[in-house]
């Protein structure tokens, strides 16, 4: 094997690691406003708590709970952000190896099977930390149609109340 082939071979696999290394940024990026926000909902549950004899109670319950589901699935956004970090962190790890394998075949070359193993082995969990980031991306609309849902419901009390309320003083005035 000549040197320049073994250059290139054990460059080859850093191309995929900055790659890698990219997308895990940005899936670090995405958990930590994921974190931020389950955090956010912890502080409103605990405020909501705090407050809960001076509202009505119908209203504090119906947020409560949303605010419970809320919490369950970002949560299970984070998860899946975290599954993509340990494949695409152990993917960086397994191209590394490959790269230093790959320049390691000058020494032995039964060596470059275990660069070649390396390298599929990084590539399959380059791809499995796409697939998690997929995933993720799937469910990111799920906490906004919740949010959504519960404010129609809210909308359609409060304005239920409000005619209800109407109505009474019309009769009031009338009588």
């Amino acid at each position: 094997m000549d040197t320049i082939h073994i250059l290139s071979a054990s460059v080859t696999p850093l191309v995929l690691v900055s790659a890698c290394a990219l997308v895990t940024l940005s899936l670090y990026n995405r958990l930590g406003v994921i974190l931020a926000r389950i955090r956010a909902f912890h502080l409103q549950k605990i405020e909501l708590l705090e407050n809960l004899h001076k509202h009505e109670l119908v209203e504090q319950h119906m947020l409560l709970d949303m605010l419970d589901v809320q919490i369950v699935k970002v949560t299970v956004k984070a998860r899946a952000i975290q599954k993509g970090l340990y494949c695409l962190l152990a993917a960086i790890a397994a191209l590394l190896l490959c790269s230093l394998f790959a320049g390691a075949t000058v020494l032995h070359e039964w060596v470059g099977m275990v660069a070649l193993g390396m390298g599929v082995l990084g590539l399959s969990l380059f791809l499995a930390g796409l697939g998690w980031a997929m995933r993720e991306l799937g469910l990111s609309l799920t906490p906004l149609e919740e949010e959504s849902a519960y404010l129609k419901v809210l909308t359609a009390h409060h304005v239920a109340k409000s005619q209800y309320g109407k109505g009474l003083k019309l009769a009031e005035s009338a009588a």
